[in-house]
């Protein structure tokens, strides 16, 4: 038996024992509450027990999923220790564990050792099973040579390093993540307990308090960091489940997701669509008065409005002279004018109708007092007090000068009436944005069409007029966060006002009414008392690399300050399939392309919004629009008319971005229209509508077996057009790029350092960041902005250096690029500079560092 192989015969027999133990303690279970064998929970034992403890159920809940991931080998007390890692906690017949949960900081800690700073840790060995059968294994950590593993279990040795595994073990253990995203989807998230990555780990498990953002693109893995922290923080108790809300994007996400905290061994957890946050919507506002209902603006023009609700004029109205008098029991009561201005005023802080029920009783209390003190013999039985309350001039003053009213009503004339807007949006809604927010007032209160976004504003009118707020959580983890508007961002403060929060999402994504430019602007909203913990997953696990890089320019496009995930899942040539057909076949090709790919493998056609009715009443009835494709993951993907969904409003790139970046294995593009041009930048583009489908458009790309066609002679005879276009494109990225304030600072502190070495640094050209020329020749600097110092993001700047040299009509004899920050990988520099002849330096707290720093800064000359 070759080494391999007798090592995972050992690592078999500890699987075994693992299960064999697991089993037995749901059958001691069973045994003892009387139960028979067949008993489940769900249909007698205590499935109707959210929270009931695994340890006292009566069956496994582990499914198809492995109990077993991970085996560790430890030096503890200076002998040698051997632990499992696992989904669930077992223990044998004596109570030992001989498995532990990967939620225990034990094992988190041992996972996220890095292979240069093993620690303790002497073995760490990632285990691929199939339920309880051990198929592969990998080892990333092997400190000790030459040595024995003697545990119950295993007893094979795990000397030498193993000639399969042998050379970059990282990219081994990635290749177990690789072979399990090759399994067949259905549709929905699976955990990943036994691929999760370091920097995943390290995010699930970070306790700092306040809010973490985790920015990450297509295929990071953020909504797993985001649900499989939720499971490490209820295991540590951290939080209790009631504590904590998910707050997903749609229904559809939620359903994708649904499996994910059961398989982790976690229940309890609220988790709803953000739409249902708030009472049912009857109507839907046109986009103008969407984007001005869900401005942070809008807080403003609500508290107006509820200000304005006390009635100044009224008082003047109900008290006469200067004095507020009537007659109760046959005596004269009576409170200056003045007096009853201070209690107005009072406890300007309060909700409107606490504010309202103190100035009632301190104005029966004042009323009540001078009648007793005139009546001090007085000894009737009916109590005086409540009958001055119910006192016709009583309450008619109070309702006048505090009007009863409710959240809709003040909404209803704000969105109704001219006038009420004007006076309560003066200075912060112009006129345009006031006309927008109008409509028609309806017959009745109960039939006013009440749009999600006015559901939003009644929840903060609720709290301003009666201090009503939602239910309150200790923790909130909200997915797509980039696409809250301030107004719902304000709302999900109301729910955790403590401020912990994990918010989720990519800028780059982002499809919603509102764009931000950084996460500390939705922070600010979220949490504005909390510290912000920013974070980055960088590299994509489940979108094909050559998805991404069809992708990458429609990406830089929505979001040229949000570094793109750089993709280590290959899929081959077809990855990326341009079907050009006629209008009027699209849906039947999209359908014919469906089915003829694999049965097991799970399958969207994703359309525009317009066509969905149609795709469901023919051939697809199970087809998505793009507004509900964000989250969601499957095999393959067909998109329909990417033309049509990138003109959609408000964020039609956005949606295309997200839409194309849905598949783990291939994307299919079914279009008539041409592909919209930020897929591919500076370049023709493709592809023109096919008036008969008997008429192919020569400019097409060819079909699938079919031949292609050559450039006409009309497009060889204009060589300026491209060229003003790709002058054009260079120059508006670097307009983008001069919008980021981190970019502007590590560009002028670089000029700065320039002229203080007496050179004449060129900073105002429309195509390059700064040009220097020295005694040494012409230099050229290309600045990069905020977390753009990773190599993925360097490289993409040795082509722009390129471009720009292209552009400026000379060759640079030094180039440099400058970073905000130190580089990511701390090979990149050296590599950069022995693959392209490119230096690197970057920004320090102090000053400057990098590659050739003291020729970047013209120094020693």
């Amino acid at each position: 038996m070759s080494d391999r192989k007798a090592i995972i015969a050992g690592e078999q027999r500890a699987v075994d024992h693992a299960y064999d133990c697991h089993e037995r303690m749901f059958q001691e279970n069973r045994e003892r509450l009387g139960k028979p064998n067949e008993t489940t929970d769900d249909r007698a034992g205590t499935s109707f027990i959210t929270d009931a403890s695994r340890e006292v159920r009566f069956a496994s809940d582990l499914g198809p999923e492995a109990l077993v991931t991970m085996r560790v080998d430890v030096t503890e007390d200076d002998a040698e220790q051997t632990w499992y890692i696992g989904r669930r906690t077992v223990k044998d017949p004596a109570s030992r564990r001989i498995v532990i949960s990967w939620k225990a900081p034990l094992a988190t800690e041992w996972m996220t050792r890095h292979p240069n700073d093993p620690g303790e840790v002497l073995l760490r060995r990632s285990l691929r099973c199939d339920g309880r059968v051990v198929k592969d294994y990998r080892d990333d950590i092997r400190v000790v040579a030459d040595r024995s593993a003697t545990d119950g279990f295993a007893e094979a040795a795990v000397s030498a390093p193993d000639p399969e595994t042998a050379g970059t073990v990282i990219a081994g253990l990635r290749d177990f993540l690789l072979e399990d995203l090759e399994r067949a989807r259905d549709g929905r998230m699976r955990d990943i307990v036994e691929t999760i990555q370091r920097e995943q780990l390290l995010l699930v498990s970070d306790q700092r308090p306040g809010l973490l953002a985790v920015q990450g693109g297509p295929g990071t893995g953020k909504t797993a960091v985001g649900l499989h922290r939720i499971s490490w923080l209820l295991f540590n108790q951290v939080f209790g489940a009631p504590d904590v809300l998910v707050v997903g994007p749609h229904q559809g996400f939620l359903d994708h997701v649904r499996d994910v905290l059961p398989q982790l061994g976690t229940d309890g957890v609220t988790m709803v669509e953000l739409a249902r946050l708030w009472d049912g919507a009857r109507g839907a506002d046109p986009l103008p008065a969407r984007v001005v209902k869900s401005d942070g603006r809008m807080a403003g023009v609500l508290r107006r409005a509820v200000e304005g609700l006390d009635g100044r004029d009224a008082l003047a109205r109900q008290v006469k002279g200067e004095v507020f008098e009537f007659k109760f029991e046959g005596t004269k009561l009576s409170i200056p004018r003045a007096e009853l201005e201070s209690l107005r005023g009072m406890d300007d802080s309060a909700p409107y109708m606490a504010r309202r029920q103190r100035f009632g009783n301190d104005l029966v209390d004042r009323l009540f007092r001078q009648f007793t003190e005139n009546n001090r013999g007085w000894r009737n039985t009916v109590n005086p007090r409540r009958r001055l309350e119910r006192h016709p001039r009583v309450v008619g003053l109070v309702g006048s000068v505090w009007p009863a009213i409710s959240p809709e009503q003040v909404l209803r004339d704000l969105v109704t009436d001219p006038g009420t807007l004007r006076t309560a949006a003066a200075d912060l809604l112009s006129e345009d944005e006031q006309k927008a927010m109008l409509r028609p007032r309806a017959d009745r209160m109960a039939d006013e069409p009440w749009s999600p976004e006015d559901r939003v504003c009644l929840e903060e009118l609720r709290l301003l007029l009666s201090g009503e707020a939602p239910p309150r959580y200790r923790h909130v983890v909200i997915d797509e966060a980039q696409d809250l508007t301030p107004m719902q961002a304000r709302s999900l403060a109301r729910r955790c006002p403590g401020g912990s929060m994990t918010v989720l999402g990519d800028l780059a994504q982002a499809t919603g009414v509102h764009r931000y430019g950084d996460w500390r602007e939705v922070a600010d909203l979220l949490a504005p008392q909390a510290d912000l913990h920013l974070e980055e997953l960088t590299v994509g696990y489940r979108v094909p690399h050559e998805v991404m890089e069809f992708a990458a320019p429609l990406a830089a496009r929505v979001a040229p300050h949000t570094a793109l995930p750089r993709s280590i899942r290959p899929a081959g040539e077809d990855a990326v399939s341009l079907v050009p057909v006629g209008s009027a076949a699209l849906l039947d090709e999209a359908s014919d392309r469906a089915e003829r790919l694999d049965e097991a493998r799970s399958v969207a056609v994703i359309v525009p919004d317009a066509m969905l009715e149609d795709a469901r009443r023919t051939k697809l009835p199970n087809a998505i629009p793009a507004r509900e494709a964000k989250g969601l993951e499957f095999d393959h993907v067909i998109l329909v008319e990417p033309a049509l969904i990138a003109a959609q409003e408000p964020a039609g790139l956005g949606q295309l971005y997200v839409a194309a970046t849905r598949c783990t294995r291939s994307l299919t593009i079914v279009h008539s229209e041409p592909i919209p041009g930020e897929f591919t930048p500076g370049e023709p583009i493709p592809g023109e509508s096919i008036p008969d489908e008997s008429i192919p458009d020569e400019s097409m790309p060819s079909r699938e077996g079919e031949e292609a066609t050559t450039m006409t002679e009309s497009d060889a005879t204009a060589p300026a057009e491209p060229f003003q276009a790709f002058i054009s494109t260079l120059e508006e990225a670097v307009r983008e790029e001069r919008r980021c304030h981190v970019h502007e600072h590590v560009r002028h502190s670089l000029i700065a350092e320039l002229y203080r070495a007496q050179l004449v640094p060129v900073a105002d050209s429309p195509t390059a960041d700064i040009v220097c020329d020295t005694e040494r020749g012409r230099v050229l600097y290309e600045v990069l902005g905020e977390g753009a110092h990773t190599y993925r993001r360097m490289r993409e700047a040795v082509l722009r250096l390129l471009e720009v040299q292209h552009a400026e009509g000379e060759r640079a004899d030094h180039t440099y690029i400058v970073l905000p920050q130190e580089p990511e990988e701390d090979w990149a520099a050296e590599m950069l500079y022995e693959a392209f002849g490119v230096s690197v330096i970057w920004r320090t707290a102090d000053g400057w560092n990098g590659h050739r720093l003291p020729k970047a800064l013209d120094e020693g000359r």
